[in-house]
């Protein structure tokens, strides 16, 4: 009985030890592929379009309209940690190797509290104005990078409400498509961080499918009740489909100025210097 008790725990650390073996053979010698759901930890309703990424290594995914998600992780990141933003949620990260183990994965996401915003009652009549980049020049566009999978582009612009307290009514941004009659995008706006867009300036999901055809296209921003006296960077985030959403789409610009893009989920930010993004907003100052 004593060597049938010694033979059991020597075949259960052995088994223990061929685990190990075989995570570590996954972490140094091939890729992990990570497949699952997001939904709200509170309600258990998907959530859609979840950036999902590891942070500052521009490399990541978006969850789908159904909250599903497929991310291949090449074999030198199967050791770092995987990030799950979406707006109005608390950020998850999760080391790789632990979403491995789990798979098939349910990543549940705790909805954030937030205080609202105050609005401060002005007597004088306020004034329309369109603050950002309002023209454009025919040779200058923004164009994603050609990749495989299925990740966002996102490109933004600094607004500066100098101080004032401002409403914001609408959004405008010069898009242009050969191939797609229209695609699906998000407009956020991010706190200034050190001269690059930080975190999100409001938790509401502005997301909407807007026509690709050459010209200016408009989000109203009314509905949003949006008031702020800070300066903001104001984003476009493109979220491919699948077939014709990946191909070419284009975003038009004009010489001089700044702008702003990252090409991938949780990525890093990067500034451009010499030419900026037609895009701006009208807003009641």
């Amino acid at each position: 009985m004593e060597k049938q008790s010694i033979l059991f725990s020597c075949l259960s650390r052995c088994v223990f030890l061929l685990m190990l073996i075989s995570i570590a053979h996954v972490a140094q010698a091939q890729s992990v592929k990570l497949q699952g759901q997001v939904v709200s930890e509170e309600t258990g309703k998907a959530l859609a379009y979840v950036n999902i990424g590891i942070r500052s290594k521009n490399m990541g995914t978006a969850s789908d309209e159904k909250g599903n998600f497929i991310l291949h992780v090449p074999e030198q990141h199967v050791q770092d940690t995987l990030s799950f933003s979406a707006i109005g949620y608390e950020v998850l990260s999760v080391p790789i190797l632990t979403l491995w183990e789990r798979q098939p994965l349910e990543l549940r996401l705790r909805e954030k509290v937030t205080t609202l915003q105050e609005v401060v009652v002005q007597s004088r009549k306020r004034k329309v104005k369109k603050l950002g980049v309002t023209g454009r020049l025919p040779v200058v566009w923004g164009s994603p990078e050609q990749k495989e999978g299925k990740d966002i582009y996102e490109f933004a612009n600094f607004i500066d409400v100098k101080g004032r307290q401002t409403e914001l009514i609408s959004a405008h941004f010069y898009v242009s498509s050969s191939v797609l009659d229209s695609a699906l995008f998000r407009i956020n706006l991010y706190r200034n961080s050190e001269g690059l867009p930080g975190e999100r300036l409001v938790e509401q999901s502005i997301l909407q499918r807007l026509p690709a055809q050459e010209g200016w296209v408009s989000i109203d921003l009314l509905p949003y009740d949006i008031y702020t006296d800070e300066d903001f960077y104001l984003g476009i985030e493109y979220l491919p489909g699948t077939g014709a959403d990946k191909l070419s789409l284009l975003l038009g610009g004009k010489l001089g100025g700044t702008s702003y893009s990252r090409k991938s989920s949780l990525g890093n930010w990067e500034r451009f210097v010499g030419a900026s993004l037609s895009g701006y907003v009208t807003v009641r100052q």
